[in-house]
């Protein structure tokens, strides 16, 4: 039996974008050692505000821009630690490299995990509810190569959800999707006045961050640490955290 004290942690897991057709795709990741630190501050913030609708990227408005406001302020200054992959396609296409969009989907997620996984942590994963093919078993799929390329156990469970009944999950969406954004928006596929980029800027600024064009490893502390990695063919791994050195996928 473990001790009492071993380190332990979930990972939630959540995309942005649709992987088979759209040119940016990211997946992200936000890892928290007490979740219940995060679903206290926002269920406290749902109650204050009486705003109790699914926090979605895709669902911000004008009406909901004040409640994003506050929800950034919220969760930033949590300890909690965010990686995000974002793929464009038209320079490193994860489908042409791993033959269909839920393979793809698979192998990102994996390296993800890996490289958010510490050294001696002990890591169960949460991910939102995302479509497969009958015969597709993502969640044994992610467990066994997470284990097999940590080369023990680091991954207990894996297991799938609607978003709309975790708030943790609701929170990646919001994150990956930010993220996502200010690349879209950089190639004219998105806009510069509009809700959506009004919080996407607020989330940056939150963070100190003045772009996540380039990708950015923050080593702060206290409050919500990044690692945003834009996926390339070469390595997949490349600027993502590591506890250990997994290989390339």
């Amino acid at each position: 039996m473990l001790p009492a004290t071993y380190p332990t942690a979930i990972a939630f897991l959540d995309e942005s974008g649709a992987i088979a057709h759209d040119r940016f795709f990211a997946v992200g990741c936000l890892k928290l050692a007490q979740p219940s630190q995060l679903t206290r501050a926002v269920q406290l913030l749902r109650d204050q505000r009486h705003w109790y609708e699914e926090i979605h990227f895709a669902l911000l408005n004008q009406k909901s821009v004040p409640h994003y406001l506050a929800l950034i302020d919220t969760i930033c200054p949590l300890p909690a630690e965010f990686s995000c992959f974002i793929a464009d396609r038209s320079i490193a296409d994860p489908v042409k490299r791993f033959g269909s969009p839920w393979k793809a989907y698979d192998r990102m997620a994996s390296q993800l995990v890996i490289g958010s996984i510490h050294r001696g942590e002990l890591v169960t994963v949460l991910a939102d509810n995302y479509s497969t093919p009958p015969g597709v078993v993502f969640e044994e799929d992610l467990k066994e190569e997470v284990n097999r390329r940590l080369g023990g156990l680091a991954v207990a469970s894996v297991c799938r959800l609607d978003s709309r009944a975790a708030d943790p999950l609701q929170i990646v969406d919001f994150l990956t999707s930010g993220v996502t954004f200010e690349f879209r928006q950089h190639h004219g596929l998105a806009g510069r006045a509009t809700p959506k980029a009004e919080v996407a800027a607020a989330l940056r600024q939150k963070l100190g961050v003045k772009t996540f064009l380039n990708g950015l490893r923050t080593t702060r502390r206290t409050g919500l640490r990044l690692n945003i990695a834009q996926y390339k063919e070469a390595s997949i791994s490349t600027g993502l955290p590591r506890g250990r050195q997994p290989a390339n996928p």
